[in-house]
């Protein structure tokens, strides 16, 4: 049995954190910082990385993701809304892997982001609207739902809307990742302190 790859799974572990954490940081004060959402909307885009780092540019860009990781399973900063997001991201993966009809819609929606992404060089609002809808004519129809919580007076911006929904899909793209190098729900509890060493180790 081949041992887990713990760096790639902390990585991806990162990714999700990381997106959630500005999906997070958005519903509460309407913003969230713009290099860690970039990263965060383009690994969305990045279908054919040759190794897991290459999905998220250099794994320092994934800075707030281990700081996330670190304080939620040190429990120094462990927040239950946190905690919510990040089990039903895990959730909506499983039942994405399980679906191959979504996946090929997924795929094709996916591929069209990328041409509008070439076109216009970078992140801009009609892209984040495109992964937004994707989010929602996929994900989201699933009847699991994960219900964000924070600043009525935030959430209520379509803007902030359109952004939550991209940066959700971009948490599902992370989760996919974890269980495809190896992620398993059962690693928090008995290989919590190995998660923990390698993000920690990332951060150095």
């Amino acid at each position: 049995m081949n041992q887990p790859n713990y760096p790639n799974i902390v990585l991806a572990l990162a990714g999700i954190c990381q997106a959630l954490e500005c999906v997070r940081s958005i519903a509460r004060t309407g913003e969230a910082d713009p290099t860690d959402v970039e990263i965060m909307l383009e690994s969305v885009l990045k279908t054919n990385a040759d190794k897991a780092e290459d999905i998220y540019k250099n794994h320092k860009y994934l800075h707030t993701g281990f700081k996330v990781l670190t304080e939620q399973l040190s429990g120094n900063k462990a927040d239950a809304d946190f905690g919510r997001y990040l089990v039903g991201v895990l959730n909506l993966a499983k039942r994405f892997l399980s679906d191959s009809k979504m996946q090929e819609v997924m795929a094709s929606r996916v591929k069209q982001a990328n041409r509008l992404h070439e076109y216009h060089e970078g992140i801009n609002h009609d892209l984040i609207e495109q992964l937004a809808n994707i989010y929602k004519d996929t994900i989201s129809t699933y009847s699991a739902k994960i219900q964000v919580t924070g600043n009525g007076r935030y959430l209520e911006q379509s803007a902030n809307q359109a952004k939550i929904r991209a940066l959700l899909l971009a948490a599902i793209r992370s989760a996919v990742l974890w269980d495809q190098v190896g992620g398993k729900k059962r690693q928090f509890i008995f290989s919590k302190n190995k998660i923990l060493q390698t993000a920690k180790a990332y951060l150095a």
